[in-house]
């Protein structure tokens, strides 16, 4: 089975995720510090450079390491940064799918492919990144009547 990227969309969904996330840590923190005066200035600044090195640095390195490959018998998913993992799911354990997108995925045309299983550790697997219409064509591919068996 060979594996293929996501659409590079996801980096900037991921990256404006983690700046809304950064501001509002900032804020709360800041709002703190004014209580703990030796701590002001220094700590909402070193959450906000954290914060935003994260932002910028994170997504990319996640892109790289999110990858799917599809077969007859079913779709394998690959994530993880530092710690990777591997998800081959068959298509005889998919019992339904869907297909979402938040604001930020609209923006950008993509959407998540979330798979639910019967009786596994992972009972609901998401493939986020997808170009909406793929995610919708995978969806309808995954679950066609006279697929492989994955047996």
């Amino acid at each position: 089975m060979q594996l293929s990227h996501v659409d590079s969309g996801i980096i900037g969904v991921w990256r404006w995720e983690a700046a809304i996330a950064t501001l509002i840590v900032t804020i709360a923190v800041t709002a703190f510090s004014f209580s703990v005066r030796p701590l002001w200035p220094l700590a909402p600044l070193l959450v906000f450079v954290g914060g935003m090195l994260r932002t910028w640095w994170w997504p990319p390195l996640s892109y790289r390491y999110l990858r799917f490959g599809v077969d007859d018998t079913g779709i394998a998913i690959e994530s993880g940064v530092l710690w990777r993992s591997r998800i081959a799911l068959p298509r005889v354990r998919i019992q339904h799918t869907d297909v979402s997108q938040g604001p930020l995925e609209r923006r950008y045309g993509i959407g998540t492919l979330k798979l639910y299983t019967a009786g596994s550790r992972h009972t609901r697997i998401e493939l986020p990144g997808l170009r909406h219409e793929d995610a919708i064509a995978l969806r309808d591919a995954l679950l066609a009547e006279g697929a492989g068996s994955g047996v």
